[in-house]
C-alpha cells in the first residue's frame, strides 16, 4: 500500500475514532463508561443522565455516529486545503472562520481556544492588523485536530514542521503547543510509510528533550494498562497528559479497533485523544487484519469533502 492510500486512510480515521469516542466524551468516571458502554463502548448516543455529574456534557443532540468539535476542526482544515489547493495560514484561517464563526457550519459545543481565537480575529481585523499567530495561549487537544489532513496533503515537503507550526498557532499560539504538535505530525509522517506504531513514537523523540521525557514516561509504564495511566497523569484535555495517554495506547496498540476501545474507557477528553490517535493507527494498519474495521466507517457520519487533496503525500 502507497503512501498516499495511508494518507488518505489516517484521514478517515481519526475522524472514526473521534465519532467512536463521542458519545462518552469528557465523562470522567471510568466505571460509568463500563457501565453504561459495556463491551462495546463505541458509537453511542450520549445521554446526560448517564454522566451522573461526574464530567462535562457538551454534546446534546448529538447522535451515534457524528462527530465531535475536534473532528469539525479537522475538517476545517480539510476544507481550506482543497479550497486553495495547498495551505496557507490565511486559507486555513478562513475556513476555520466559516465553520465556527457566527452562523457557521458547525452546531455543537465550542471550546476555550476556538472562542479566543475568534474574538481575536474579530479584533485584529476592525483593527487592520495583522491576522498572523492569532490563537490563544492554550496548551490543550485542539492543537492537534487540524494536523491528519496537514500531513496528508503536506507530508513530503521540506518545510512541513513550518506548515504545522502556523497551523497550530492560528487556534494555539503556544511554544508548547507546537512541539507537542511536532511530535504527533512526526508520528503521522511516520505512519503514512507503513510504520509501526512502536516506530512512530520512537522517531518522535527526535522532535525535542521534552517530548522524549513524556514518552519516556509512558514506556516506564507498559505493565500497566491505559485506564491506570490515564487515571494517574489526567484525563483533562491538556497535551501534558493526553500525549502520554496517546503514546502508552499506541505503544500497547494490537489493532485500531481495540485501541480506540481503550482509547474510549479511559475517560475525559477521549475525543481529544482520538484525533491523533485514530489517525496514526489507521494508516499503520491499513490493509491488514489490524486495520480500522469497514463497519466502523459506515456507522460513521462522514461528510463528501472527506478526499485526499491533490497535493497529497507519496
Amino acid at each position: 500500500m502507497n503512501e498516499r492510500q495511508r494518507a488518505y486512510e489516517s484521514v478517515i480515521g481519526a475522524l472514526v475514532a473521534d465519532a467512536a469516542a463521542m458519545g462518552f466524551h469528557w465523562l470522567y468516571d471510568q466505571a460509568l463508561i463500563a457501565k453504561y458502554g459495556g463491551e462495546n463502548p463505541e458509537f453511542h448516543t450520549p445521554v446526560r443522565a448517564e454522566y451522573e455529574d461526574k464530567g462535562y456534557f457538551a454534546h446534546e443532540g448529538k447522535q451515534a455516529g457524528e462527530f465531535s468539535h475536534y473532528g469539525a476542526q479537522l475538517l476545517s482544515m480539510q476544507d481550506a486545503i482543497i479550497a486553495n489547493g495547498h495551505y496557507s495560514e490565511l486559507g486555513y484561517i478562513e475556513s476555520f472562520q466559516k465553520w465556527f464563526d457566527f452562523g457557521g457550519q458547525w452546531q455543537g459545543y465550542t471550546d476555550h481556544p476556538t472562542r479566543e481565537t475568534l474574538l481575536t480575529l474579530h479584533q485584529r481585523k476592525s483593527r487592520e492588523e495583522p491576522l498572523s499567530a492569532c490563537g490563544a495561549d492554550d496548551t490543550q487537544n485542539p492543537a492537534l485536530s487540524k494536523l491528519p489532513p496537514l500531513i496528508s496533503a503536506h507530508g513530503q515537503d521540506q518545510d512541513l514542521m513550518e506548515k504545522v507550526e502556523s497551523a497550530v498557532r492560528v487556534t494555539n499560539n503556544s511554544d508548547v503547543a507546537v512541539s507537542y504538535a511536532r511530535a504527533v505530525a512526526t508520528m503521522i509522517k511516520s505512519a503514512h510509510k507503513c510504520h509501526s506504531p512502536e516506530l512512530c513514537v520512537e522517531q518522535a523523540k527526535e522532535v525535542s528533550v521534552d517530548i522524549a521525557k513524556a514518552i519516556n514516561i509512558a514506556e516506564s509504564m507498559l505493565s500497566r494498562r491505559p485506564k491506570e495511566v490515564a487515571q494517574e497523569v489526567g484525563m483533562h484535555c491538556g497535551l501534558d497528559a493526553s500525549f502520554i495517554v496517546i503514546t502508552h495506547l499506541l505503544l500497547q496498540a494490537e489493532n485500531y479497533e481495540k485501541t480506540v476501545r481503550e482509547n474510549i474507557y479511559c475517560g475525559g477528553d477521549s475525543c481529544g485523544r482520538a484525533i491523533p490517535l485514530g489517525a496514526i493507527l489507521s494508516a499503520c494498519f491499513f490493509g491488514s487484519d489490524k486495520a480500522m474495521p469497514t463497519s466502523w466507517i459506515a456507522r460513521t457520519s462522514l461528510p463528501g469533502s472527506v478526499v485526499l487533496p491533490e497535493c497529497g503525500a507519496g
